[in-house]
């Protein structure tokens, strides 16, 4: 977690020494996207959601666009697992879409500015062989 620390120690009779040096650590943000994504049920890659773990994420404003400009999706919460449905719950089609997402990190500084990534992801809808 970042965040500034500092060691002291307490003795038997509850005396506290004085404080160590104190050290600050800054929290090590990551958010990296895919670009295609399969919500065809399947059980795999059927989410849109971050590649690796996100570290330090604390909260992520996501807003899907159309190829014509059209809003079509959006979602604030702690995470992001966008399933490939417009904000109605109607499934979209395969296509290319383009999106932002503002990515607040728990950082040292309180009221940092969200780091913004913006991109395109392809969804593939490819129906299910049932074997």
């Amino acid at each position: 977690m970042a965040g500034c620390y500092y060691v002291t120690a307490l003795s038997a009779r509850g005396l506290e020494s004085r404080p160590s040096n104190t050290v600050c650590n800054q929290a090590c943000p990551q958010f990296a996207l895919p670009n295609v994504f399969t919500p065809n049920g399947d059980g795999k890659n059927d989410l849109f959601a971050p590649l690796r773990c996100p570290a330090f994420v604390e909260q992520v404003e996501f807003i899907v666009y159309n190829r014509w400009g059209a809003k079509v999706y959006q979602s604030t919460g702690a995470s992001l697992a966008w399933d490939g449905r417009s904000s109605s719950g109607a499934e979209l089609p395969s296509g290319l879409y383009y999106y932002q997402a503002s990515v607040h990190f728990g950082l040292l500084e309180r009221n940092a500015p969200p780091l913004v990534v913006k991109g395109w992801v392809q969804i593939l809808r490819e129906t299910v062989s049932q074997q």
